[in-house]
């Protein structure tokens, strides 16, 4: 997503290969036809063209990072907090791109500075990791009010119980999420359930899938992966490990529900699991357990015993803290 010196390089050499195509059709056309050497004029608009994203993302990576994004970064995001300078810098060029590609809508409900950061932040955290990512599929960012049900319908109903979802069919490309849950998964540190790193890992595996792993992902990891899951998923549920039970709805959930623990409480899946956590640290090229520990934890906002945010008419305690109860979907 950062425009790299790299990546801006072989954007460049594309640039040129698209206007030296363009340049070379023109030609050929102007040959037979004196009129068509108009089309030469195409040549720097094509070059423009292909240059233009990672134009603006220059432009938006040199402007002042606001004041408000970074403390709210710092008092709601562990994840920023523990990196060094560099990586904060990095975060921070991160969290600006995505606000200025990605649209981010409140559906019935207001949108602040603090959801849309942290919206960014979600989307920043599982792929902080690789060197040259995109999210490719998604362009709209919808919040609602509460949990939400199959239809994509938030009207207080019993079968509400949707914290996050990437959307199908007509909503292709958009993500949905639960605006209590979004704010609960970041203002209880201790807990193991983060809606927005749920979901864009969702995105992060379908992406994969389509346009390939990122180069510092390892075949042998993914194989390992995928040995691993088909595995444990086919475990009577008495000798299952001790994980949400959502994770075992399918190998999808699987993987972005162990990303969850993975950004939230790598120390939790590393004592339970190291040979786990080592597949994911390999995988996202991030080792979240020797670096969130570097943070105090604080714990903020909703108690244990209060009713859960996202409108299950549940304790926190049984419902989001305990990742049951409500769900978010791929």
């Amino acid at each position: 997503m950062i425009a790299t010196a790299e990546a801006n390089g072989r954007n460049q050499r594309q640039a040129l290969v698209a206007a030296g195509l363009v340049a070379w059709a023109a030609g050929l056309l102007g040959w037979l036809s004196p009129a068509l050497w108009v089309l030469l004029g195409l040549i720097p608009f094509t070059y423009w063209w292909v240059r233009r994203r990672y134009l603006r993302r220059m432009t938006v990576m040199q402007q002042p990072f606001p004041a408000k994004w970074e403390q709210i970064l710092r008092t709601h995001v562990a994840f920023f907090e523990a990196l060094d300078d560099a990586g904060k810098a990095r975060f921070r060029q991160l969290v600006q791109i995505f606000l200025d590609e990605v649209r981010i809508t409140g559906i019935r409900t207001e949108v602040d500075d603090t959801i849309r950061v942290l919206v960014a932040a979600s989307a920043a955290i599982p792929i902080f990791g690789f060197h040259d990512w995109e999210y490719h599929r998604l362009h709209e960012v919808l919040i609602y009010p509460n949990a939400f049900d199959d239809a994509y319908q938030s009207r207080g109903g019993s079968d509400e119980n949707i914290l996050g979802m990437v959307g199908l069919h007509h909503l292709s490309g958009v993500m949905i999420l639960s605006k209590p849950a979004l704010l609960a998964g970041f203002d209880h540190q201790s807990a193991k359930q983060n809606v927005g790193v749920h979901e864009f890992a969702h995105l992060v595996e379908k992406e994969a899938g389509e346009y390939g792993l990122p180069p510092e992902v390892p075949w042998m990891v993914v194989r390992q992966w995928m040995r691993y899951v088909a595995r444990e998923l086919a475990r009577p549920p008495k000798h299952r490990a001790h994980f949400s039970a959502y994770a075992y709805t399918n190998e999808h959930e699987f993987f972005a529900v162990l990303a969850e623990y993975f950004f939230t409480s790598p120390e939790l899946l590393k004592r339970r699991d190291p040979v786990l956590y080592a597949m994911l640290r390999d995988m996202f090229h991030q080792d979240t357990g020797s670096l969130l520990p570097l943070v105090p934890r604080r714990r903020r906002g909703i108690g244990r015993n209060a009713p859960c945010p996202c409108g299950s008419g549940k304790k926190y305690k049984h419902c989001c803290l305990a990742g049951s109860g409500t769900r978010a979907v791929g």
